[in-house]
């Protein structure tokens, strides 16, 4: 029977301790077992042409790989500390501690965005959740002047001005 992660993560108690960089990185290798190991259940629904008169929908359940995250990782491994804080923590404790952290946020990161590559997760979320960003920022800025009223020759003159501009 599959576990939920609410029904494994310890919401009480003194922090989890991570005495040595490879007590921390088999906490990660547990959490991405156990990921592996209880799928999403996700219900579809889909709609079969019977007959020309009527669709008939078919419900089924579909298992899909579980996403590995940083605050699903927190929990499993009973971190009760923000992962920003957390990570501070323990970069402060020596290079090897700095190398499995990035060694976890690489490994989370890298199978969010290949799923959302093939379409097994939405793009936009995955891109959010790592700080990607796919936007061009323009900015424009002209000095127009306007005139409420304009003869003829002021408006020639005017678009003159600003043709000599450009």
């Amino acid at each position: 029977m599959a576990q939920e992660l609410w029904q494994v993560a310890k919401p009480y108690g003194r922090p989890r301790l991570f005495e040595t960089p490879e007590a921390l990185w088999d906490a990660f290798i547990a959490y991405v077992e156990w990921s592996t190991n209880n799928p999403l259940t996700i219900n579809d629904t889909r709609s079969q042409k019977k007959s020309n008169i009527k669709d008939e929908k078919t419900q089924y359940k579909q298992q899909m790989e579980r996403p590995l995250t940083l605050s699903a990782f927190r929990l499993h491994a009973s971190i009760k500390r923000e992962w920003a804080t957390f990570k501070k923590d323990y970069e402060s404790k020596g290079e090897e501690y700095c190398q499995v952290l990035q060694a976890i946020e690489g490994t989370v990161r890298n199978q969010q965005v290949q799923n959302a590559l093939v379409g097994n997760y939405k793009e936009n979320l995955v891109a959010r959740l790592n700080g990607i960003s796919d936007s061009i920022k323009q900015e424009v800025s002209a000095d127009v002047k306007t005139k409420a009223s304009m003869s003829v020759t002021e408006a020639k003159a005017f678009l003159e001005e600003l043709e000599n501009k450009i």
